[in-house]
């Protein structure tokens, strides 16, 4: 896939992830390519284990120890990939930040939520009691909070999902991060606070690049661009209004027909054939031939979109 990327927050060129096993090594991701810049919204949308989150961990340089990521990750234009241990430290406390799925769960329920906003803040070199203090008040005022004083003496159990999720959303803000990944951030939040939550997030992060891994259409609709993934591959790239409106790609034609409103319809695989060196989709794919299973598709340009098929 080439694509002109010039003075983009964030570049992914062709990263592979690879694990390796007691059976040998294994391919994760693959020929993974996207940008984002400032004030996009990006969602990476796919099945539960095509590879979003670990596309998100390669990018944060938290993968797992037995998994290796080669290609190029640019953040401002510097290559996180060739990053020493403490660079990327330094990296992670303030150009970016990352809100978890579940923020009750990524918070500590044995220490109160302004402890573990204060950690946060010295690590960005802010030490004074007072200071942390009031910075902290006003992050969690800025994320809908009223009673920010009361919210800063509470342990994370005392909270909603909803609330742990804003509470996150307040720490991430205290960097000021150029890019932002947000995991599944309203799983498990009601449809109310979700919106909220997308709402503050938005208002919050108007400068910033932000990545929204989800499994939501509804989620996708709100973003500028859309990354669709299968089983470690971006199947389709570009416009999200175009590509969730007149999808191309047969995978992405799926995940939309088996939308409620459109009957749940689901591509079959008719004989049960899988490919080991092909196209991942090819054993549910209509319009699957030899090719398919012989090789796999390249990235090319489709209209305003990229594509990874043989016959689009």
């Amino acid at each position: 896939m080439r694509v002109e990327m010039e003075k983009h927050i964030l570049e992914l060129k062709n990263v592979f992830v690879t694990a390796e096993t007691k059976s040998g090594s294994s391919t994760i991701i693959q020929d993974i390519c996207f940008t984002a810049d400032k004030g996009d919204r990006l969602a990476i949308v796919g099945e539960s284990g095509c590879g979003k989150t670990m596309t998100a961990m390669a990018i944060f340089g938290l993968l797992p120890g037995n998994c290796h990521a080669a290609g190029k990750i640019y953040l401002n234009g510097k290559n996180l990939l060739e990053l020493k241990p403490k660079e990327m430290n330094a990296f992670r406390g303030k150009a970016f930040a990352f809100i978890p799925q579940n923020g009750s769960e990524f918070l500590n329920p044995v220490l109160k939520i302004k402890y573990q906003m204060f950690e946060t803040f010295k690590a960005n070199g802010i030490n004074k009691k007072r200071d942390m203090r009031a910075k902290a008040t006003d992050l969690l005022y800025q994320v809908g909070f009223e009673n920010p004083e009361t919210i800063l003496n509470k342990y994370s159990f005392q909270l909603s999902g909803g609330m742990a999720q804003r509470v996150i959303l307040a720490i991430g803000l205290s960097s000021s991060p150029q890019l932002v990944i947000a995991d599944e951030p309203t799983r498990g939040v009601d449809e109310k606070n979700a919106l909220l939550f997308l709402n503050r997030l938005d208002e919050s992060f108007q400068n910033s690049a932000v990545i929204l891994i989800t499994h939501s259409i509804d989620i996708a609709e709100r973003c500028n661009k859309i990354a669709v993934m299968y089983a470690g591959m971006i199947m389709e790239y570009g416009d999200a209004k175009e590509i969730l409106q007149q999808p191309v790609h047969p995978y992405t034609q799926s995940l939309i027909h088996a939308l409620p409103e459109n009957g749940f319809e689901i591509y079959q695989n008719p004989d049960g054939i899988q490919s080991e060196t092909g196209c991942p989709f090819y054993a549910q794919c209509p319009k699957a031939k030899t090719i398919c299973a012989e090789q796999i598709p390249q990235l090319h340009q489709i209209g305003t979109a990229w594509r990874r098929c043989f016959f689009v």
